[in-house]
């Protein structure tokens, strides 16, 4: 049986939370990755292009919440990325547009330096957004916008070498 729990987990030092860079691609189904024993991906081929989408501090965060059914016998995992872009301009308007529309793959660098590339196993979709210019003048001029994937396995480490290497930077 391959569902063997063959470890545990010992509490390490304290990490940071969030997600200090972004970049986003367009989904494609002929990319295939390699996996080493750990499940950390150490390859790609036909990876595609990705775009840096620059964060600032508590920009950007990933959230993965599994769904485990007894009844149905299934489990799946629902990743869930969130961005922020400031300033509403042409060039953020057809970004948003365009991001809207399209099936991607994603790659997130936390704060604590890891990559997780979401997209291995299905593509994302944006699945929140909102664009507004605020009311008050401390208000955020900008776009904020969420992309949800739902795969068996979730999100994926990556080696940091794969991101311009075999996933091509734009």
């Amino acid at each position: 049986m391959s569902c063997i729990i063959d470890g545990g987990f010992a509490l390490g030092c304290n990490s940071i939370g969030g997600v200090e860079s972004v970049w986003i691609g367009t989904y494609t189904s002929d990319a295939s990755y390699t996996l080493d024993a750990t499940n950390v991906i150490t390859g790609a081929t036909s990876g595609g292009t990705v775009y840096l989408f620059e964060q600032d501090i508590e920009f950007a965060g990933l959230e993965q919440t599994g769904t485990f059914s007894r009844e149905n016998g299934t489990v799946f995992y629902e990743s869930k990325l969130s961005v922020k872009f400031i300033e509403l301009d042409a060039a953020l308007r057809n970004t948003v547009i365009a991001l809207g529309k399209a099936p991607v793959f994603a790659i997130a660098k936390s704060n604590a330096g890891a990559y997780y590339l979401l997209g291995l196993e299905s593509s994302g979709r944006a699945t929140e957004g909102t664009a507004s210019l605020g009311v008050a003048q401390g208000d955020m001029n900008g776009a904020t916008m969420a992309f949800t994937w739902k795969s068996a396995n979730g999100a994926y480490l990556m080696d940091a070498a794969v991101l311009g290497t075999d996933i091509t930077l734009g």
